[in-house]
């Protein structure tokens, strides 16, 4: 006997901002974390930390950032087809019950 699964259109919605909002929360991270530099902050160790963070984690954060942006757009795509897959069958079984009707 063959399973079933079922699309839960909301929480793909839902993950797709969390994921989008990941993304910017990482770039912004990094952002500051570069603006403050070597002498942004007026503590020389906060400064040097931010300084090393940013050097040692900077790009693949940034690829993680970029990476979650793709998924996001897959997800948001696979979305749409499922939503029209949704409609289609719910329009069938409209048309289906007009047709029983008569």
């Amino acid at each position: 006997m063959a399973g079933y699964y079922k699309v839960e259109l909301e929480g793909i919605a839902q993950l797709i901002t969390q994921l989008g909002e990941c993304a910017n929360e990482m770039r912004s991270a990094m952002k500051q974390l570069k603006d403050i530099g070597p002498k942004g902050s007026g503590h020389a160790e906060l400064e040097q930390a931010c300084d090393e963070f940013q050097k040692k984690w900077g790009y693949g954060i940034g690829l993680i950032a970029d990476a979650t942006g793709g998924v996001t757009e897959g997800l948001s795509e696979s979305r749409k087809i499922y939503q029209a897959l949704e409609d289609q069958i719910a329009d069938a079984f409209k048309g289906a019950g007009k047709a029983d009707a008569k």
